[in-house]
C-alpha cells in the first residue's frame, strides 16, 4: 500500500497538467483521500469530511493535527445552481434563491511529495485501519 501511494503520487506530479487530481480509494469499502495537482500552485491534499465515520473523523483530526492541517469549508463548485458563474457571500444568495453548496475538508498544500505519501498512508492505515496488504485504486483525471 506505501509503494502504491508514493508511485502515485509520483505519477501525478511528474504527469502533471493544469487541473489533475488523483483518487486513491480502497474499492470494496469506497474509503478515500485525493489529491489535486497544478504546475502553478503544487500538490494539494483533500481529505472530504464527509467520506469519514465519526471515529475515523477523531482519528482524522489528531493526525492532520500532527501535520497542521485543520478543517476547512470548500465551495463544491464556482458555478451557481443557476447557471452563473458568480461569488456568494456568507449568508448571500443569488436572484435564483439558492445557496452556495459548500463542505469541510482536510484541504492543504503539501510542498513535499514524500511528507503527502507519509500522510496519506497513515490516513489508509491509522485513520480507516487497513493493513499494508490492502489494494487500493489509484486514478488520475485530468
Amino acid at each position: 500500500m506505501k509503494e502504491r501511494i508514493k508511485t502515485a503520487i509520483e505519477i501525478l506530479t511528474t504527469n502533471h497538467g493544469d487541473g489533475w487530481f488523483t483518487v486513491l480509494e480502497e474499492p470494496k469499502k469506497e474509503k478515500f483521500m485525493q489529491f489535486t495537482y497544478d504546475e502553478g500552485y503544487g500538490l494539494q491534499i483533500d481529505l472530504p469530511v464527509v467520506a469519514l465515520q465519526p471515529d475515523e473523523l477523531a482519528k482524522a483530526e489528531k493526525l492532520m493535527a500532527d501535520y497542521g492541517i485543520s478543517k476547512v469549508e470548500v465551495s463544491v463548485s464556482d458555478d451557481c445552481c443557476c447557471g452563473e458563474e458568480h461569488d456568494h457571500d456568507h449568508e448571500e444568495h443569488c436572484d435564483c434563491g439558492c445557496e452556495e453548496e459548500k463542505f469541510e475538508s482536510f484541504n492543504k498544500k503539501i510542498d513535499d511529495k514524500a511528507i503527502a505519501s507519509e500522510i496519506a498512508y497513515k490516513v489508509f492505515k491509522e485513520v480507516y485501519g487497513y493493513d499494508d496488504d490492502t489494494a487500493l485504486n489509484v486514478t488520475i483525471f485530468r
